[in-house]
C-alpha cells in the first residue's frame, strides 16, 4: 500500500510540474506580441490552456487528486500497521500470560521434585522460551552486550589453514539440508575453538559452488582473548557489527580459493549464525564474494536479518524450546528473502535444546520434508549446492589478535 502511495505521489509531482511549466505559456511574450494578428485565436488558445491546466479534471486537478490519494494511502497503511502492531502486542500478552502460568507451574514441580533451581529454570524456559524475550527486552541486554563488547575491543581476525578433511559428511557432497547440519556438527565437535571449514563443490557441468560452515560460542569469557568464539563476538555480532570472527571467515574463504563469481552458501550455528548473516551482508556490499544463501540454526537474528541484501536468501532454523534465538528480544523480520522455520526438538534442557545433533539435525529433517511454500522456494533456489559431483573441504581455525 505504501509502494502504491509512492506511485501516486510521483504522478502528482510530475503532473503539477508539467502544469507549472505549461502555465508559463499563458504570459509568453511571443504570444502576447503576436496576439494582435489573431486576437480571436489567441483568446481561444488562452481559454483552452487555462481549462486544461486549472479546469475540471485538468492537470492541476489530476495532480492534486493523486497527491490526495498518496496521503490517504499512506495514512491507511500507517493505521493498518499500528492496529496490527497493537493487535499483535495484545495477542502476545494474552498468549504469553496463558503460557507463562503452566511454565511456572512446571518449574515449581521440578523444583519440588529435585530441589535444583537450575533444572527448575530450565523447565520454565523449555515450556515457554518466549519468556526470555520479555526479560531480555526489560533488561536491555542487546545494548548492554554491545557496550561491553566495545569496552573490550575486538582486535582483528586471523585464519590458520589446518588442512583438508575427507571424513564423514565433510568428504561427501551434500544432497539435502540435513547434510549441511551434519557437516556443521562434525566441525563443532572439534576440541579446537573457532574451527570452520570451506567446501569447494564442483558440479557435473564444471561450475563451482562454495559452502562455509561456521561454529558457535565456545568461550564464555567477557575479557580480551584470542578465542573468537567468545562473548565479545556475541555482543558485537548480535547488533550487526563486524567482528574479528567475520574477518577470519572471509580471510579463510580467500585462502581456500573461493572466487568472486562462485555462488556461496554460509551455514552457522548460534553465534556462527550471527557471523554468517553479517558476513553475507558485508561480502555482498563490497563485492568480495557472491553469497546467495545463508542457513542458520539456533541464532538470534531479529536485529540483523533485515540488513541482508534482497539477493541473499536466509533460512533460519529455530527450535521452539531453544532459548538462544530469543536472546535479542526481537522476532525475525517478515521479508521475502527471510524464511524462519520453527519446530520442536531436544531434551527439555537449555543445553540440549540448542545442540546441533540433538535438536537442529532433527529440525533440518522436518524442514526438508515440509511442503511450506517459502521453504520449498528456498530449497529450490539452493538446489545447486546439492548437485555437486565432488567436494574438497579445507579446515581453518579462526583466532583473534590485538
Amino acid at each position: 500500500m505504501t509502494a502504491l502511495a509512492g506511485r501516486f505521489g510521483d504522478v502528482a509531482r510530475e503532473t503539477l510540474g508539467s502544469a507549472t511549466g505549461l502555465s508559463g505559456y499563458l504570459l509568453d511574450p511571443g504570444l502576447l506580441v503576436s496576439s494582435w494578428l489573431d486576437p480571436i485565436g489567441y483568446a481561444a488558445f488562452e481559454t483552452e490552456l487555462l481549462a486544461a491546466l486549472g479546469g475540471w479534471r485538468g492537470l492541476c486537478w489530476a495532480g492534486l487528486a493523486c497527491g490526495g490519494l498518496d496521503g490517504e494511502l499512506r495514512f491507511a497503511a500507517t493505521t493498518y500497521a499500528e492496529v496490527d502492531r497493537l493487535e499483535t502486542a495484545a495477542h502476545d500478552v494474552v498468549l504469553g500470560s496463558l503460557l507463562a502460568f503452566p511454565a511456572a507451574v512446571e518449574g515449581g514441580l521440578v523444583l519440588a521434585r529435585t530441589g535444583d533451581p537450575v533444572r527448575a529454570a530450565e523447565a520454565v524456559l523449555a515450556a515457554d522460551p518466549e519468556l526470555a524475550d520479555l526479560v531480555i527486552t526489560a533488561l536491555g541486554v542487546p545494548s548492554t552486550l554491545q557496550a561491553l563488547a566495545h569496552e573490550v575491543g575486538d582486535g582483528h581476525g586471523v585464519a590458520v589453514d589446518t588442512g583438508t578433511d575427507d571424513v564423514g559428511a565433510a568428504g561427501r557432497p551434500p544432497r539435502q539440508l540435513t547434510d549441511l547440519l551434519a557437516d556443521l556438527a562434525q566441525r563443532n565437535a572439534d576440541d579446537r575453538h573457532g574451527m570452520i571449514d570451506v567446501r569447494i563443490l564442483t558440479l557435473p557441468d564444471g561450475t563451482r559452488r562454495a559452502i562455509v560452515d561456521i561454529t558457535g560460542t565456545r568461550s564464555w569469557t567477557p575479557l580480551p582473548t584470542a578465542d573468537v568464539t567468545s562473548l565479545t563476538t556475541d555482543g558485537r555480532a548480535l547488533v550487526g557489527e563486524q567482528t574479528a570472527y567475520e574477518q577470519g571467515v572471509l580471510a579463510a574463504m580467500h585462502r581456500a580459493g573461493v572466487r568472486p563469481a562462485d555462488d556461496v552458501l554460509l551455514v552457522g550455528h548460534s553465534e556462527g549464525g550471527l557471523v554468517a548473516v553479517n558476513a553475507a551482508r558485508d561480502a555482498v556490499a563490497n563485492g568480495t564474494f557472491n553469497v546467495t544463501h545463508v542457513v542458520t540454526a539456533g541464532a538470534p537474528l531479529g536485529l540483523i536479518a533485515g540488513s541482508l541484501p534482497s539477493s541473499v536468501q536466509l533460512l533460519a532454523l529455530e527450535n521452539e524450546r531453544d532459548v538462544v534465538p530469543h536472546l535479542d528480544g526481537k522476532e525475525n523480520p517478515d521479508r521475502v528473502n527471510v524464511t524462519t522455520a520453527t519446530t520442536e526438538h531436544g531434551d527439555g534442557t537449555v543445553t540440549g535444546d540448542h545442540t546441533i545433533t540433538g535438536a537442529y539435525l532433527p529440525i533440518a529433517a522436518d524442514v526438508q520434508a515440509s511442503s511450506n511454500r517459502s521453504i520449498r522456494d528456498f530449497l529450490t533456489g539452493a538446489d545447486g549446492f546439492f548437485r555437486a559431483s565432488s567436494v574438497e573441504t579445507r579446515t581453518f581455525q579462526i583466532s583473534r589478535r590485538y
